[in-house]
């Protein structure tokens, strides 16, 4: 049995996204936790946030297995320092929705979670709608370390009216 007392976030997301799967239920991990584990935890979230379309009693079972309870629409265990929450679907970053993920594989299984590129548009998101200055650091901290598709970001901004806001972001990132 795992020891959700020092559990990783990574890890973490890892045994919540195969227990979900081992019951048939299909989520992706979105949000801040993106952040730390492309970040390598040079940004560390405490919470890890999943999208599912599935009811969240259905989620609560396994979720238990885990000694995970319900508290509203998050999940939290004495033991763990992380608390797991469900955000509402669709899986989209502004007015774009978002339909291809990125897939980890490990010893312990896979993770399903948004790819890099939408890791950043996420955290630009953030930073462009309520001017957010630590969203606009997760971004740069993703992009500084995978290889994110300038001309899909570039694209995106413009449809979301922040392509100015773009164009200092892409002046602040190691070309």
């Amino acid at each position: 049995m795992t020891d959700l007392a020092t559990i990783d976030l990574k890890s973490l997301a890892f045994l919540v996204y195969n227990t979900l799967k081992e019951h048939k239920i299909e989520a992706v991990l979105v949000g801040g936790a993106c952040v730390s584990i492309y970040s390598q935890n040079r940004y560390m979230s405490y919470d890890l946030d999943f999208v599912t379309y599935e009811d969240l009693k259905k989620v609560e079972k396994p979720l238990e297995t885990l000694g995970f309870k319900r508290v509203g629409r998050c999940f939290t265990h004495d033991k763990c320092p992380f608390i797991i929450d469900f955000v509402n679907p669709p899986i989209a970053v502004g007015q774009e929705s978002i339909r291809t993920f990125q897939t980890l594989s490990s010893e312990s299984g896979m993770l399903k979670l948004l790819t890099p590129t939408d890791c950043v548009k996420d955290r630009l998101a953030a930073f462009f709608y309520w001017g957010d200055p630590q969203s606009q650091e997760q971004a740069r901290l993703v992009a500084n370390r995978h290889a994110i598709d300038f001309n899909n970001l570039k694209a995106w901004a413009e449809k979301e009216g922040y392509l100015q806001q773009l164009q200092l972001f892409f002046d602040s990132i190691k070309t």
